[in-house]
């Protein structure tokens, strides 16, 4: 089974927009100001994650934004997302150094909203697109453009 997205409408103009959406995510990710907040290593982490995103093909039917350092895909046209369904990816990442050992800890919350409304929320301890990622952005893909 194809474990690619599947979106409903392919309307040329709808996912150029989006396609730009995840253009500009990625310029995000990448410069200074989000690097200098993030640290290379979390920054690198998120724009590798939205680019396996994207190499699945969400950047065709879903909108990449953000807030603040947390990476926002919708349903939208316009670049709102409130009161609408979403999916919000919220990552973390430190790194220390105990006993003469490395330690990494990455973390992802991500959160699924319907109309405003948390429907499903859960942690993952990488930073990478699961299956349950998968999962939700199929969920996510078959809601109405708004």
């Amino acid at each position: 089974m194809d474990e690619r997205m599947n979106c409903s409408e392919s309307k040329t103009s709808i996912e150029s927009e989006f396609r730009q959406s995840w253009d500009s995510i990625m310029r995000t990710y990448d410069r200074t100001p989000m690097r200098t907040f993030l640290g290379d290593p979390l920054a690198n982490l998120m724009i590798q994650l939205v680019k396996a995103m994207s190499e699945e093909g969400y950047s065709q039917c879903l909108r990449a934004g953000q807030a603040m350092h947390h990476l926002i895909l919708s349903r939208s046209l316009e670049h709102g997302y409130i009161d609408k369904g979403y999916v919000c990816f919220s990552p973390e990442y430190d790194s220390y150094e105990l006993n003469g050992e490395k330690k990494v800890i990455q973390a992802l919350k991500v959160s699924y909203y319907i109309e405003g409304v948390l429907t499903e929320e859960f942690e993952q301890d990488e930073i990478a697109l699961t299956s349950r990622i998968h999962s939700l952005l199929q969920r996510l893909s078959a809601q109405p453009i708004t």
